[in-house]
C-alpha cells in the first residue's frame, strides 16, 4: 500500500520534519551530491496564505543531512506584479535565511523555462521551469489550504508553480484541473509534504489560520493530498482533482488504499470557499455561472479589499451568466454586456478594480 505519514510539529520542526521523512520512506531518495529542488506554495499574497519559512528551512536542511549537493528553492508566485512579489520576498528575508542554512532562492519568473507545444490539455505552448525539470529530486511542499475551484490546494496542484507567469492564467481559460494533471504528468515530484503546522479555511489566500501542528509527507502526491483533504473533513472522492490525477495513473487517492503511518487521522472541518461567502455576505447574490478560477479569484480579492465599504449587492462573472441592468459584470467572458452594465474589464480582472466597483453607489439596487 501506499504509505503517508501524519507526524507532530509541537517539539521542533526539523525534527518532525526527519521523522514524517523517516516514516514515509523517504529517507534514502535524495543522493550524495544531488541537486534538490524544494518547492513552496509562496503566493505573495501574503505570508499566512504562503508555506512557512520554517518548513522550507527544514526541508533544506534535511536534503542537506542526506547528502544534496545544492537545495535550491524555487517558486512562481501569482502574478500580482513585481513590486508585490518583491516586497513578498522582503518580508520573508529569503535571501539571507536561506544562506544561512546552505540554499539559495530561484524566482522562476527571472528563471530559463522548457517549452512544451501541443500537448494534450495545456494550452498550445506552455514554458516550465528547467529547473523543475532537471533537479535530481523535488521535495513539493504546499500549504494545507482550501480552494474555491479545487476544493483544496495542496502538492498536486502546487506544481502550477512551476509554470511561465502567463502560462498560470491560460491554465484557468482552457480548463483548470485536465491542466494541472497534465502537468503533473511532465513535473514528477519524489517527495511530497504538506505543511499543515497553521492550515487556512475559508479561502485559499485570505482566510483564517487553523492551528494542526502537522505535517503530512509521503512519495506520492495524490495520496499525500487525500489524506491532507480528509484532516480538512474533505472526502476525497469528492474532490474531482484527485478522481482526475488517480485516474491518469499518478497515485491513488482512495483512503483504504493508504497506509497512514505516525499520528492517527483526525479530521477537522474546515469552512470551505462557498460557505465562507455566504456566512459573510448573505447579502450578497453571486451569479457566476461558466466562470473560470481566475475571475473567481479576483472577485474573492475585490470582496477582501473592499471590506465593509462595499455597496454592491449583485454580481455577474463568467459566459453563462445572465446579469440583470443594476448587476456590476465582472470580466471578458461578459463583455457583450458593457455596453450597458457597470463592468470590471480583464481577463482575469485585477482585484483592486473589483472592489473599486463594489465601493460604488449603484442606484438600481
Amino acid at each position: 500500500m501506499t504509505r503517508v505519514a501524519i507526524t507532530p510539529v509541537e517539539k521542533g520542526v526539523d525534527g518532525a520534519f526527519a521523522l514524517a521523512m523517516r516514516l514515509s520512506g523517504c529517507e534514502g531518495v535524495v543522493k550524495a551530491g544531488a541537486r534538490v529542488l524544494v518547492k513552496p506554495n509562496w503566493n505573495a499574497c501574503g505570508l499566512p496564505g504562503s508555506t512557512s519559512m520554517a518548513a522550507v528551512l527544514a526541508a533544506c536542511k534535511w536534503a542537506r543531512t542526506q547528502g544534496a549537493g545544492e537545495a535550491v528553492v524555487g517558486e512562481g508566485p501569482v502574478p500580482v506584479g513585481r513590486p508585490r512579489i518583491e516586497a513578498f520576498l522582503k518580508e520573508l528575508n529569503v535571501a539571507e535565511r536561506l544562506a544561512a542554512v546552505g540554499a539559495k532562492f530561484v524566482l522562476f519568473d527571472d528563471a530559463e523555462h522548457c517549452l512544451f507545444k501541443g500537448e494534450k490539455d495545456l494550452p498550445p505552448e506552455t514554458g516550465i521551469a528547467r529547473l523543475a525539470l532537471e533537479s535530481d529530486v523535488i521535495i513539493n511542499l504546499p500549504l494545507l489550504k482550501v480552494h474555491s475551484t479545487c476544493l483544496a490546494t495542496l502538492c498536486v496542484k502546487n506544481l502550477k508553480g512551476c509554470l511561465r507567469p502567463q502560462d498560470k492564467m491560460a491554465f484557468h481559460r482552457i480548463g483548470l484541473l485536465p491542466a494541472i494533471v497534465a502537468l503533473n504528468r511532465i513535473v514528477r515530484p519524489q517527495i511530497n509534504v504538506v505543511d499543515a503546522i497553521d492550515g487556512m479555511e475559508g479561502d485559499h489566500n485570505r482566510g483564517p489560520l487553523v492551528h494542526l501542528g502537522l505535517f503530512i509527507a509521503g512519495r506520492d502526491p495524490v495520496a499525500v493530498d487525500a489524506v491532507a483533504c480528509a484532516q480538512m473533513g474533505i472526502p476525497p472522492d469528492e474532490v474531482p482533482l484527485l478522481r482526475m490525477a488517480s485516474e491518469a495513473g499518478l497515485g491513488v487517492h482512495r483512503l483504504k488504499e493508504i497506509e497512514i503511518v505516525g499520528e492517527p487521522l483526525k479530521p477537522r472541518r474546515f469552512e470551505r470557499v462557498q460557505e465562507r461567502l455566504k456566512r459573510c455576505y448573505p447579502d450578497l447574490a453571486i451569479d457566476a455561472a461558466g466562470a473560470c478560477s481566475a475571475c473567481a479569484a479576483a472577485l474573492m480579492d475585490g470582496l477582501y479589499i473592499a471590506g465593509g465599504k462595499r455597496k454592491r449587492k449583485s454580481i455577474a462573472l463568467g459566459k453563462h451568466a445572465k446579469p440583470s441592468q443594476e448587476t456590476l459584470v465582472l470580466g471578458k467572458c461578459l463583455r457583450d454586456y458593457w455596453p450597458t452594465h457597470t463592468h470590471v474589464k480583464g481577463c482575469p480582472p485585477s482585484g483592486h478594480a473589483v472592489a473599486e466597483e463594489l465601493c460604488k453607489e449603484c442606484n438600481g439596487e
